[in-house]
């Protein structure tokens, strides 16, 4: 009545059902954790992402940051240019924050104020205005990476 499938199509039907269960389990999300608190980070490691950052998007989620990846250790300079909300800038080396600036503002006219990293980093982390006073996040307090 029915012909068994040739022994290939059957390998191959099996193949894409396990790669199709792999790539459901992947967790795609780049996400850092402090204090228990998981945060979903869109990662800027190249010098055209880093120079254009959060600058002309509209906001962010409540769980979500832009994660600033170096390859070396420097203090790092950053500003608002055409920043549409405010935000707060947690400097991390390796895996422990070492400086905060909160709640920094929109720039107001020409005026362009930079903000620098205390010391050597190498990841800065930019979130939602107030997050780290919402969230006790402090000096000293252990950034775990899944990127």
């Amino acid at each position: 009545m029915f012909k068994k499938p040739p022994v290939k199509i059957l390998l191959i039907i099996f193949c894409a059902l396990l790669l199709f269960i792999f790539i459901s389990q992947v967790d795609d999300n780049k996400t850092i954790t402090i204090n228990g608190i998981k945060i979903e980070v869109e990662i800027a490691d190249t010098i055209q992402k880093q120079t254009k950052g959060l600058s002309g998007k509209e906001r962010l989620e409540s769980d979500q940051g832009m994660l600033f990846i170096f390859p070396e250790y420097k203090i790092r300079n950053f500003w608002m240019k055409e920043m549409l909300f405010p935000i707060d800038i947690i400097w991390i080396l390796d895996n422990k924050i070492i400086g905060i600036e909160r709640n920094v503002p929109i720039p107001k006219g020409e005026v362009m104020p930079n903000y620098i990293s205390p010391q050597k980093i190498n990841y800065v982390l930019e979130l939602n205005a107030n997050f780290t006073d919402e969230n006790d996040i402090e000096i000293g307090d252990t950034v775990k990476f899944n990127l």
